[in-house]
């Protein structure tokens, strides 16, 4: 009995085919910029490791000297450059999960005989955190911008707490708000819409603005005035569009003002998702549409991970398998 013919692998150099695997996701998959940097940081991360890496290193063995080169690695975090090492496990699958999609390209194309995490157990891990803001937290936040924080201009008071709701009851993502322009913005008929160069999906979506988004927003546009800017926020001292670097102090500015150290805008997308979901009566097709994700599991698992158990256990004791006739 003849053997099972073996295929000869093809060759390459890894950081070449590595461009090659991100230029077809970009190309054929639509992947967004932010979605191809998280691929390049983490190859990046590999290459730190192992400089010299080629296609016959990719072993069960060196990934995990990989990983133990990581979580002994001195890192800093936070706004205080806290040193820390070891790595969460959410971290260790954020990074697996990147890599895992190269190593199966490289599979699928003949350059590797086996995926090097195939006999790696996938590492478990639960999301405790409660990324969306509760009501006491949200109150805070409201109160340190509307009242608590002195802010240079009225003009900056109202494009703030207009900004903060727009997330709150919207639940766009951080570039696709800071990127709104004026255009994007109908009160007339009630619309958002979301520009595929400013969204992580790359296709634009409109949205129907929530009744009372609309007072913040003519609140915001009034007082802005005849600034000339074509995007929607603008800066508190100069006709200019609003900024990553503006909103990073921003972020700053409510941490001190309301003593919640992990306030991020990207919380604010969580907590329209929770309450969307609830409010909604579980409305999870809905939700995925106006999160712009193109599979609903993704907005389970990624802004409902933290569900309240008592309200699954209420939903529980109200289901009802469907009675056919």
């Amino acid at each position: 009995m003849e053997g099972k013919e073996t295929k000869q692998l093809k060759t390459g150099d890894l950081t070449q085919l590595f461009e090659e695997f991100i230029k077809q996701r970009r190309h054929a998959e639509g992947y967004s910029p932010v979605t191809i940097k998280n691929y390049r940081n983490n190859f990046e991360l590999l290459k730190l490791f192992k400089p010299d890496l080629n296609l016959t290193d990719l072993t069960t063995q060196t990934m995990i000297d990989f990983f133990t080169f990581l979580n002994a690695r001195e890192r800093k975090v936070g706004t205080r450059n806290n040193v820390v090492r070891d790595l969460k496990n959410s971290s260790v699958a954020t990074i697996r999960g990147k890599l895992n999609s190269f190593f199966n390209w490289l599979l699928d194309n003949n350059y590797v005989a086996v995926n090097p995490f195939n006999n790696i157990v996938y590492p478990d891990f639960g999301y405790t955190d409660k990324r969306a803001f509760t009501r006491e937290e949200f109150d805070k936040i409201y109160l340190a911008i509307t009242r608590d924080i002195v802010w240079e201009s009225q003009l900056l008071k109202k494009r703030n707490t207009a900004f903060v709701m727009v997330f709150v009851l919207t639940g766009i993502r951080k570039g696709e708000c800071l990127g709104l322009k004026l255009t994007d913005i109908d009160l007339k008929q009630r619309l958002l819409t979301i520009r595929g160069e400013t969204s992580k999906s790359r296709r634009d979506k409109r949205i129907p603005v929530n009744p009372g988004l609309i007072p913040y927003l003519e609140d915001y546009l009034n007082e802005r005035g005849d600034y000339t800017a074509d995007a929607l926020w603008v800066s508190g001292n100069q006709d200019r569009p609003f900024t990553e670097h503006g909103l990073k102090h921003f972020v700053n500015r409510i941490r001190r003002a309301t003593g919640i150290n992990k306030f991020h805008v990207h919380r604010f997308r969580h907590t329209f998702a929770t309450n969307f979901y609830i409010q909604s009566e579980h409305d999870i097709m809905s939700l995925q549409r106006l999160m712009g994700h193109r599979n609903p599991k993704t907005t389970m698992s990624s802004y409902l991970r933290s569900f309240p158990n008592e309200e699954v256990f209420r939903q529980m004791q109200r289901f009802r398998v469907a009675k056919f006739e």
